[in-house]
């Protein structure tokens, strides 16, 4: 490699040949002081500056988040414990009516995922996924004191194929809040 490939040097170490600026500032880095960011080659000081601010939510934002969240899952769940109930008083038969009181929760995993996501003002915070979880099993829950006062059997609830419907809307509203 010949000197007249570099005509500058790094502004941190002066004897080091470089031309790869900063993707952000522009000052010019070497590969010793370089720091691979997604966006491009920063210099130190560019990258230790952090996340913008759509990737974090705020303690303020979050806990809005919580707190609507809590309410969403206390509405959720009264309509999931009565469309168990209503499933319960059809004559479907247990099998049919547990298979569908599970479909119920695991569809609404969809709805549960984007009401998570608004309220956390579409920010791409990873926490939020952990938020969709819990309010799907704050739902699940919910539905499950709710329809046992309405005379629903106990069982409905705590079976296997309850628990993959729970699982599967988990998952579904932790997917729609994916950042």
């Amino acid at each position: 490699m010949t000197n007249d490939t570099f005509q500058t040097t790094c502004v941190r170490h002066p004897e080091t040949p470089s031309n790869l600026g900063c993707s952000r500032c522009g000052d010019l880095i070497c590969p010793e002081c370089m720091v691979q960011s997604p966006v491009g080659a920063r210099c130190p000081d560019c990258a230790s500056i952090g996340q913008a601010p759509i990737f974090r939510s705020t303690p303020a934002e979050f806990s809005q988040v919580v707190l609507l969240s809590i309410l969403g899952a206390v509405g959720f769940g009264v309509a999931y414990a009565v469309i168990v109930w209503v499933l319960w008083v059809l004559p479907l038969g247990f099998m049919i009516g547990n298979v569908a009181a599970s479909f119920v929760i695991a569809l609404a995993g969809s709805p549960v995922g984007d009401y998570v996501r608004r309220a956390g003002k579409y920010k791409l915070d990873a926490r939020l996924r952990i938020v969709a979880a819990f309010t799907m099993f704050a739902i699940w829950v919910v539905g499950f004191t709710v329809a046992s006062f309405l005379g629903v059997w106990n069982g409905v609830f705590l079976n296997i194929v309850a628990y993959i419907g729970l699982g599967v809307g988990m998952y579904v509203a932790m997917n729609r809040v994916r950042p």
